[in-house]
């Protein structure tokens, strides 16, 4: 642990309990005594904390309201076992399964390495089953929540974030739609730039006539905006263009149809959101006597299985691990600092390419 990330964690513990023991601080964390007194000597000199006989308080009178004091560490056997986590993060996430478990295991591991915990809830992408997640997380006192709505711009939700006096932290979602003024903070992955990657990169292997297909969810829109900017940038024809398919549409015999009109229009190359799409119309192409990459390119969007398909599948690989940590970070230093004004924060990360063997230059 560095001296950034040490000092961070005392004025965390100080911001929700109000005071901290040198000694017990040094015991839970593996640093001597003697660094965490100079650490406290340090943050009183430059008036973050008040130093007290064996330890130090918070300068803000009013640290947050619900948090229970740390009770001090065993002795002998029991040293390592601490009762109560530093902080606790509320998670909602609206999918137990595929792009989300590595963004809540990333936060997870990041939360414990800063002393804390993470609670999780999950929305199935049902509105009010995410509301009652958020309001059970609340009721039981977390100090903060990472929150994935179930949908991008799901006004009423951000509306109630808004008014909550703990950290927020939006993943994987735009606060474009919060009120005005508003402390939410958000962490998300920039898809637009995304699929101008993918399409820069067939754009290079020579392909001039190219489509997109995507399921309609809360990336898609973003995907739209990213194949116009490539178009403008790279000069495509306006035949370029993004189809938006529903889970009930991607049967078989849809994707066919999709695909046989696509071929029909002189399409070499395919960007498929997500990666079952995208596995499922690779595996028909195939058995219809079509060579991928030969006959047709395809580039998966998301990266959780593209490398499993028939062809393994070039794709435009999400930061979903760094998505989670982040987020757990970001509100990690919220809970830790004192200065009450500090501008709110929007990241966007880029995903990155991986070529794999379905992207080749057109015959």
């Amino acid at each position: 642990m560095d001296l950034h990330e040490r000092q961070q964690r005392i004025l965390a513990e100080l911001r929700l309990h109000g005071s901290l023991s040198a000694a017990d601080f040094a015991s839970r964390t593996g640093v001597s005594a003697m660094t965490v007194r100079r650490d406290l000597r340090e943050l009183a000199d430059e008036g973050r904390l008040r130093r007290v006989h064996g330890g130090a308080e918070s300068v803000d009178t009013a640290s947050l309201g619900g948090a229970h004091h740390r009770p001090a560490v065993r002795s002998g056997a029991d040293r390592s076992q601490v009762a109560t986590p530093l902080f606790t993060l509320g998670q909602v996430s609206p999918d137990p399964t595929y792009h989300f478990p590595p963004i809540v295991d990333s936060a997870v591991e990041r939360a414990r390495e800063l002393g804390g915990r993470v609670v999780l809830g999950v929305s199935r992408y049902q509105r009010e089953r995410e509301s009652h997640q958020v309001e059970r997380l609340l009721a039981g006192g977390v100090d903060a929540l990472l929150v994935t709505t179930t949908v991008a711009d799901s006004v009423e939700m951000l509306a109630r974030l808004a008014q909550l006096t703990i950290p927020v932290v939006l993943v994987e979602r735009s606060a474009e739609e919060a009120p005005i003024g508003n402390a939410l903070e958000s962490v998300r992955t920039d898809h637009a730039t995304g699929m101008v990657l993918a399409v820069q990169h067939l754009v290079e292997l020579g392909h001039e006539n190219l489509r997109a297909i995507a399921y309609g969810t809360p990336t898609t829109p973003f995907l739209r905006q990213g194949l116009e900017r490539a178009k403008r940038r790279l000069g495509l024809a306006a035949g370029a263009e993004l189809f938006e398919v529903g889970e009930a549409d991607s049967t078989g015999g849809d994707l066919r149809a999709l695909l046989d009109e696509a071929m029909a229009d002189g399409v070499t190359a395919l960007v498929v959101h997500s990666d079952h799409l995208a596995v499922d119309l690779t595996g028909i192409a195939v058995a219809s006597g079509l060579d991928v990459p030969g006959d047709l390119s395809i580039v998966a969007y998301d990266d959780q299985v593209a490398a499993l398909a028939e062809v393994p599948l070039t794709a435009v690989t999400r930061p979903s691990r760094d998505l989670g940590a982040l987020a757990a970070t970001m509100a990690f230093e919220r809970l830790a600092a004192t200065d009450t004004v500090s501008a709110s924060r929007h990241v966007t990360l880029c995903p990155r390419l991986t070529v794999r063997s379905s992207t080749a230059p057109p015959v």
